[in-house]
């Protein structure tokens, strides 16, 4: 079985090497030849290399010869592509004369080249056939690797068909190797990527490996379902290569499970076949199954005639190659005499002719030596005269140009003084236009802040004194006519809204203080929990007239450094705003935890609310785009409570942010360091 797989080796690689180029006939090398003889270097570089392609099944030797001649006119004509093609027929020729280590360094020299130019296609076929000769010195890892690369640039380049061969070479080595299970996988891949195309000649032999796979596997009946296909392929185009292999295939496993009959028949089929397209390995194999199938069934008269036919053509077979390999030896020794018996002849005749061309050479040196003599004699005369003359006409000139020298120095001077002055001009300007913008923005920022607070002081600090002012008025009028609820209500209204107001103005006059500075800053060691417990404790009404359960998750003796009063009045608006947005009977929590660098406090503010879409997300904090919304129960504000609240935090150097979605609530977050 082994020398199957390798013969079969040698078939995949004489394939993958002519889907390269179509095989030049033998009776065409006599007009290969013809036309060497009179074409010019361009077109002789080509012929050559198509030589070398012709001769590797005819005389090798004489192939390498060619593809050698080839790579010497390719590196005349800097022609690169050519070469890496030369050097690759070089490998082939030298496989096909045993010269493994030398086909090695053919291949491994094409590749090289083919990477460079690019030729992604050449690039695959050296690596096949370094794979081919890998596997024929056993070296099966590098073999693998070889084909795989390969079969991936195939791939790249949209050649699934001649991929799938080179990966089916793969599959090949694993069984080799006694990977039966990868062996098997691999084939079956490559399977689905031939059964649809026309290579029915390769299915033949697929479905043969396939079921090889499953005899060595003892797996007898999937066996026979390939070994079954290969055949009906092989009935249906004609091919009686392919009936003979698998026949005897099929005859070994109904010889392994004792079908005597049955595996009588397939080895005799098989030899009818073998016999018709003349293949003397196939023929000397069914011999070996015969004699082995006479034996098992005790007829030793028979096995014993079968084997001397198995071992006559053995023999013969073996005698076969022996007289081609001298045969082919004594011609490229022949080839190779003549080769340097020309090169000396060459030589010869390129000796004599230097000699000749010496002889001429030597006596036109000495005219022309005697030429030149005369010349440089009167040349050196007339050179002397005008280098008199140019030397007065120099000096003169360089007068002239230490005179114009010294006035340019001057000048260049006075260029480089106005140019300073210009230059420092130049960065006033700029600095004045800096300073000019810088006080426009703040200018700017000035108007937008006097704009903001003229709006509030107009309207939300008007407005909520109007609405108390008219329930104030309603109790006082109607005081005696009203029930004791309706005077409760009224009272609790006018208590809501100077709470609501109350908590307005603190706001804005604690941002006026901050616009002009003059609000103190003094951070300490603070209790958070403490801190957040006093502003639940403020904010707890506000809450439960919303039905909205106020968390504090704060724990105790969690202590943060800051300013008590900035970091409640950060925390009441948050609450505040969270209260605002969250319907009757939702959940407003407050929590803490570290920041991952463990060097501050993140306090989180987190509501089941409505959420805040992203653009409104994205100007909360900004006093130019920020517009206060009404709570779920029509609540008002002014917007100040959020850009105080960054202010604050800023001014502890943390960083406030928002987390929400539409319909999912919201998370108002933000760092405060955690000790002193």
């Amino acid at each position: 079985m082994k020398r199957c797989i390798d013969n079969k080796v040698g078939t995949i690689l004489i394939l993958c090497l002519m889907a390269l180029y179509l095989p030049v006939r033998a009776n065409q090398i006599d007009s290969l030849e013809l036309q060497l003889s009179h074409a010019n270097d361009t077109l002789k570089t080509k012929l050559l290399i198509q030589l070398s392609k012709a001769y590797w099944t005819v005389s090798p030797s004489k192939g390498l010869l060619y593809a050698n001649e080839a790579v010497k006119f390719s590196e005349q004509q800097q022609n690169q592509n050519s070469k890496a093609k030369a050097l690759l027929y070089g490998g082939v020729n030298a496989w096909f004369m045993g010269e493994y280590s030398e086909a090695i360094n053919y291949y491994q020299k094409s590749l090289s080249l083919s990477r460079e130019i690019h030729n992604d296609r050449l690039c695959a076929y050296n690596l096949n056939n370094l794979g081919m000769v890998n596997t024929y010195l056993k070296n099966y890892g590098k073999a693998i690797e070889n084909y795989t690369e390969s079969s991936l640039i195939m791939g790249k380049i949209g050649d699934t068909i001649e991929a799938a061969k080179i990966k089916n070479n793969i599959a090949e080595l694993n069984m080799l190797n006694g990977d039966l299970d990868l062996a098997l996988k691999t084939h079956l891949s490559v399977l689905k990527t031939i059964e649809p195309s026309d290579e029915k000649v390769f299915l033949i032999w697929l479905y043969d490996d396939i079921g090889t796979v499953y005899k060595k596997k003892n797996e007898h009946p999937m066996a026979l379902k390939y070994f079954f296909k290969s055949v009906e392929l092989s009935q249906r185009i004609d091919n009686n290569l392919g009936k003979t292999k698998t026949m005897n295939h099929i005859g070994e496993i109904y010889l392994l499970t004792g079908d005597y009959t049955k595996a009588k028949t397939f080895f005799f089929d098989g030899l009818h076949y073998a016999r018709l397209t003349d293949a003397k390995e196939n023929i000397n194999e069914t011999f070996r199954n015969i004699s082995e199938y006479f034996s098992l069934t005790g007829d030793y008269k028979q096995a014993l005639d079968y084997y001397k036919k198995y071992k006559q053509l053995s023999d013969s077979i073996m005698d076969d190659n022996k007289i081609r390999t001298i045969t082919e030896m004594q011609a490229r020794y022949e080839l190779e005499g003549k080769e340097i018996e020309n090169k000396l002849l060459r030589k010869n005749v390129e000796i004599g002719e230097l000699k000749i061309k010496k002889n001429k050479t030597q006596g036109l040196f000495l005219i022309a030596l005697l030429l030149l003599t005369a010349l440089l004699a009167i040349i050196i005369y007339s050179r002397l005269m005008i280098k008199k003359r140019k030397n007065d006409e120099l000096n003169e000139k360089n007068r002239l140009i230490n005179t114009q020298k010294d006035q340019l120095s001057h000048t260049l001077a006075e260029l480089t003084t106005l140019n300073k002055l210009l230059y420092q001009q130049k960065k006033a300007i700029e600095t004045s236009k800096i300073e000019l913008e810088t006080l426009n923005a703040k200018l700017a920022e000035t108007n937008s802040t006097k704009d903001k607070f003229f709006t509030i002081i107009a309207h939300d600090l008007k407005g909520p004194f109007n609405t108390m002012l008219g329930f104030s008025e309603i109790l006082e009028e109607e005081f005696e006519n009203l029930e004791m609820d309706e005077k409760k209500r009224w009272i609790k209204s006018i208590h809501k809204g100077l709470q609501e107001t109350f908590n307005l103005l603190e706001n804005l006059l604690q941002w006026a203080s901050t616009q002009r500075g003059t609000i103190s800053f003094e951070p300490q060691e603070t209790d958070l929990s403490v801190l957040t417990e006093n502003t639940c404790k403020l904010l707890n009404q506000q809450a439960l007239d919303k039905s909205i359960s106020l968390i504090n998750k704060i724990t105790e003796n969690t202590t943060i450094y800051a300013d008590y009063n900035m970091i409640s009045t950060v925390i009441r608006n948050l609450v505040t705003n969270a209260i605002k947005f969250t319907g009757k009977g939702g959940e407003v929590f407050i929590e803490s935890g570290l920041t991952p660098d463990k060097k501050q406090v993140e306090i989180r503010v987190r509501d089941t609310g409505c959420g805040i879409p992203k653009e409104i997300q994205t100007r909360l904090f900004s006093l130019a785009g920020n517009k206060s919304t009404p709570g779920t129960l029509n609540e008002k504000g002014t917007g100040l409570g959020l850009i105080l609240c960054k202010e604050f935090v800023e001014k502890h150097h943390g960083k406030i942010w928002i987390e929400s979605e539409p319909g999912k609530g919201s998370s108002f977050i933000f760092t405060i360091p955690g000790n002193g």
